[in-house]
């Protein structure tokens, strides 16, 4: 080797080894700031592991002599002095991708692996999984070599390698608390700006990655370098406009690890390809990372940094690249399109299985005697304290805010050197104390006035309650008993839910000579002033019914009409009252039912012969009353239903309609038609628990919107009707 060409290979050597800075950065950047020390400290501990383990072992189990093919087995304690120039510049630049490979897993395991746990896994893919597979590919005497693989500078033997172990062992451990079991999204990460001045580095350093990887300055190294910048600019943006038109917006996360992706597809192939081609495979590699990241979360498989995104499965679509696009004369394998191809995939395959599923198996019975995984005291703290005792300004403020809110002692104010950023979030702080302090004395003078004011206000609520209780009582006076409804329809339920203490909702029964009356009534309004509508309705029901003898229906409400507008003043000039009510009446005969409603419908229902059938008949569209938005004087239609076998009958207030569910969808009159259908095959004397459960299964605990009430009457011609209540 000549002097140019070692100073070219040392050179090289130095950008790759800057690749760690870049990691690191990139690392730090993307987890949670109470991470960051931990992360780093981790980037700097792979590094000097994986180079001591390669000089004693890693070297020899990867090129020293392999008879078999699968395992060096010489060269241990690797000696400068004993090797010339070319073996000793050889073993120092390997040494850099060896690290290269370790430090890819850090990021997958962030924040939740313990410090000596990513200590072992770091010992475990530098002198064990990366040294044993690089041997099969690189190794003159490796097998995969001799059937002709060809990765010119680890696409597989390094990044898909450390992506495979990454995504083994970020599957093993499981996600951080709160990554998907949780609504409320993880804390953002610490610095995109880091993030992204990493990605630069890595950048650089890649050209001392795959341009050092000839061991020589020669014709073929500005054509990797050009290739290599080519790949990785092609993977950057395709992964850009994928997130981009994913999201509605260019995200940077996304774009850092397309910009790596592309880095990483080329590097197998980069002596080999054209200048298309090289952006055609990074294109392709950044789209890929974009659309593994999706998969893992869909899997809920935790990649911190999405470390596997962009090291494993571009790794393998680039080395299967080399059997798509290189020239078959550079490559020098004398192998065929098709066989070249196959000698790929397989490669892939086996290092997929050997460091993913291997390295598993290996992490698992680590996990077994040294548990991987800090504790949820330690995870929820941060790594930085947990594993290191490294507070930051930042974390002592929050301390100190804490102890603040537990205390509840906001007396004092926190101490924080001026003019730093968080001297200046602490200066804000204190004045936020200063302002709690202000308003904490204004409260004491407010409750000091608000206690004597209190008294006042219980003796008025007091009078308020016990006025509106009066009114409950009366109410429930004028309703119709069980037991006289029991008089005038044997088979009968009700089912009424007053919003409030008091109802604007009411029912109403009577008989006169043989004939029937039921009616529902929905007043305007609620609490105290429908229930003093309901009390009036009432009265002038009986009045109509009862002392004036009119008996149908149509007319009972025309006259009920007149009556409420009489009673509230609606028909005078200048009578701003624009009360009223819905009703639902009918008379039940001795052939037939007889209904007529202002803005209510009747509901029916006929069974029999093993089949059910259903049915509503609307009421006119006025209602009672309304002032201005009724005419004065009304007609209402009138209708009648034959009494056959099997028919039951339904009067409802609109509340029942209106009740929404916990999704605010409203019953409505399919919903209740449903009802009305099931119903048949209980007694109608026994539906009132069943129309319950019901409505409370709609509900699902959603607040009562209205004044609810629900009559059910059996009147088939067989159901005797008493002729006197």
């Amino acid at each position: 080797m000549s002097i140019v060409d070692s100073v070219w290979v040392a050179a090289a050597a130095a950008l790759v080894m800057s690749m760690q800075v870049g990691f690191c950065m990139l690392e730090t950047g993307l987890v949670r700031s109470k991470n960051t020390i931990n992360v780093a400290f981790k980037n700097l501990m792979d590094f000097c592991l994986a180079g001591l383990l390669f000089w004693a072992i890693s070297y020899a189990l990867m090129f020293g002599p392999s008879p078999s093919g699968w395992l060096g087995t010489g060269d241990f304690f690797f000696s400068p002095a004993g090797a010339g120039a070319p073996e000793a510049m050889h073993f120092l630049f390997q040494m850099m991708f060896c690290a290269t490979a370790a430090t890819i897993v850090s990021g997958a395991v962030a924040e939740r692996m313990s410090f000596r746990g990513y200590l072992a896994v770091t010992v475990l893919i530098s002198g064990f999984i990366y040294p044993i597979a690089g041997g099969w590919i690189w190794n003159s005497q490796g097998w995969l070599k001799e059937l002709g693989f060809v990765d010119f500078a680890g696409a597989t033997v390094v990044h898909s390698v450390g992506g495979w172990m990454a995504l083994a062992a970020a599957f093993l451990i499981g996600p951080r608390i709160g990554r998907f079991d949780s609504k409320v999204a993880l804390a953002s990460p610490h610095s995109l700006v880091t993030s992204t001045l990493g990605i630069l580095i890595l950048f650089v350093g890649w050209l001392g990655f795959n341009g050092g990887s000839t061991m020589a300055i020669n014709d073929q190294v500005p054509g990797i370098l050009i290739n290599t910048v080519l790949g990785g600019c092609a993977g950057c943006l395709s992964a850009m406009a994928m997130a981009w038109k994913r999201s509605g917006m260019p995200l940077l996360p996304e774009t850092l690890n397309g910009c790596l992706a592309g880095l990483v597809s080329v590097t197998a192939a980069c002596p080999f390809l054209t200048a298309p081609e090289a952006v055609l495979i990074g294109a392709v590699g950044g789209l890929l990372s974009v659309m593994a990241s999706g998969w893992l979360v869909r899997l809920r498989i935790d990649d911190v940094v999405g470390a596997s995104a962009a090291h494993a499965f571009p790794g393998v679509w680039g080395t299967i690249a080399v059997g798509l696009f290189a020239d078959a004369g550079l490559l020098g394998t004398g192998l065929g399109f098709w066989q070249q191809l196959g000698v790929q995939i397989l490669g892939c395959l086996t290092v997929a299985l050997w460091a993913g599923g291997g390295g598993w198996l290996l992490l698992y019975g680590l996990n077994r005697i040294l548990p991987l995984r800090t504790d949820l005291s330690g995870e929820t703290a941060g790594l930085n304290v947990s594993e290191h005792g490294a507070s930051t300004e930042i974390i002592d403020l929050l301390s100190e805010m804490s102890r603040h809110s537990g205390d509840g002692d906001f007396t004092s104010r926190v101490d924080f050197q001026p003019f730093t950023e968080v001297g200046q979030i602490a200066s804000e702080y204190n004045k936020v104390i200063g302002k709690v302090i202000d308003e904490m004395d204004l409260r004491e003078s407010i409750a000091e006035r608000l206690a004597s004011e209190r008294q006042a206000l219980e003796k008025t609520q007091s009078s308020i309650i016990s006025s509106i209780e009066y009114a409950r009582r009366i109410q429930e006076a004028l309703l119709p008993t069980p037991a006289n409804l029991q008089k005038l329809f044997p088979d009968n339920f009700t089912l009424y839910r007053p919003r409030d203490i008091v109802s604007g909702d009411f029912y109403w029964a009577a008989a006169m000579g043989d004939a029937r009356y039921v009616a529902v009534v929905d007043c305007t309004g609620h609490g105290v002033p429908g229930a003093l509508m309901a009390m009036i309705g009432y009265v002038l029901l009986q009045q109509i019914v009862i002392e004036r003898g009119t008996q149908d229906p149509a007319m009972i409400l025309t006259e009920f009409h007149h009556r409420i507008r009489l009673a509230l003043g609606q028909n005078r000039e200048g009578n701003d009252n624009q009360d009223g009510m819905e009703i639902g009446l009918i008379r039940v005969d001795e052939d037939r039912i007889v209904f007529a409603g202002a803005g209510l419908p009747l509901w029916w229902r006929q069974g029999g012969n093993g089949r059910s059938t259903q049915g509503e008949i609307a009421g006119d569209r006025h209602g009672i009353g309304g002032g201005r938005h009724e005419p004065s004087s009304l007609t209402f239609s009138q209708h009648s239903l034959p009494r056959r076998p099997g028919l039951s009958v339904y009067l409802a207030s609109d509340g029942l309609l209106h009740q929404c569910d916990h999704a605010r969808r409203m019953l409505d009159k399919s919903g209740f038609r449903k009802w009305v259908l099931e119903a048949g095959e209980v007694p109608v004397s026994e539906q009132e628990a069943w129309f319950a459960a019901r409505l409370d299964q709609h509900s699902g605990g959603a607040t009562q919107r209205d004044d609810i009430t629900l009559l059910g009457l059996d009147v088939s011609p067989t159901r005797e009707i008493s002729a006197r209540p």
